[in-house]
């Protein structure tokens, strides 16, 4: 992070969702190694909202540990939804209170630039190896997790339009969601392959997802079903976004907004 040193006593949680996927875990373990490399000097732990260790609490309890009186969080989080705006400072503020730390929150990744980039630039690089189509013989389905909080779909819907900023546009664009929103999955997959559209030659199902995790197997079996019901079609299945550097480098420029004073989402 570009700027003067920060002082000693702050201190940066990374917060990821938490995963029982081995692999998913290891990911977010890794975009911390790479939060910490950018904020050189810096002291950076990362603690898993749920299922996995090292907890929130424990993780804020290392950065006490290291001499840290403030801590900026970084949520590794997509979208500004439940987790992000009650579950996460909640947990931080309950932990931080015993130390008599303060606490300012970043903001979910949400359409940072980095992040923009990187979702586009996988499916680039799913569909670029494949025989050409045109864009008006392309569907798009852009598939999220899903959150009771309202205003997710048009979260996703805003990230999606910046990603083809651009670009040629698809046909259409389709949405769908695994949990707690609409369309479902499988919504969207009927919709795609809708029989009376007999333009449509590529269907191209991007899943917004960070890490490996049950999330991207339901996407990869809504895909499954959808080749069932259209094998005429071609299916591309794009990459989760994953360990990639650009995800570190977009959860560094939240936290360096924080610090800047840019984000108002303080805490404590």
């Amino acid at each position: 992070m570009d700027g003067a040193p920060l002082p000693a006593s702050i201190g940066v949680l990374v917060v990821g969702h938490g995963t029982a996927d081995p692999l998913g875990a290891g990911e977010t373990h890794c975009v911390t190694a790479g939060v910490a490399g950018l904020l050189a000097g810096v002291p950076v732990e990362l603690g898993f909202l749920e299922v996995i260790g090292p907890t929130i609490a424990e993780a804020i309890d290392r950065l006490a540990a290291r001499g840290c009186r403030e801590v900026v969080v970084a949520p590794l989080l997509l979208f500004a939804a439940g987790h992000a705006k009650r579950d996460v400072p909640e947990a931080v503020t309950a932990a931080a209170a015993r130390h008599g730390m303060a606490v300012r929150q970043a903001d979910a990744l949400g359409c940072e630039a980095a992040i923009i980039a990187l979702s586009a630039a996988r499916r680039r690089e799913a569909c670029t190896p494949l025989d050409p189509v045109a864009p008006e013989e392309v569907v798009l389905v852009v598939l999220g997790r899903g959150s009771s909080d309202p205003t997710s779909p048009a979260q996703l819907q805003e990230f999606v339009e910046a990603t083809l900023a651009g670009e040629l546009r698809p046909r259409r664009v389709e949405f769908g969601f695994a949990a707690a929103a609409r369309p479902r999955l499988d919504e969207a997959i009927a919709a795609a392959c809708d029989p009376t559209d007999a333009e449509v030659r590529r269907i191209v199902v991007q899943p917004h997802l960070l890490f490996r995790g049950h999330v991207e197997d339901q996407v990869t079996a809504a895909v499954a079903e959808g080749r069932r019901l259209r094998p005429d079609l071609e299916w591309v299945q794009v990459p989760r976004l994953g360990a990639d550097p650009l995800v570190a480098r977009a959860a560094a420029s939240r936290v360096a907004e924080v610090l800047r004073g840019e984000s108002l989402s303080r805490q404590g």
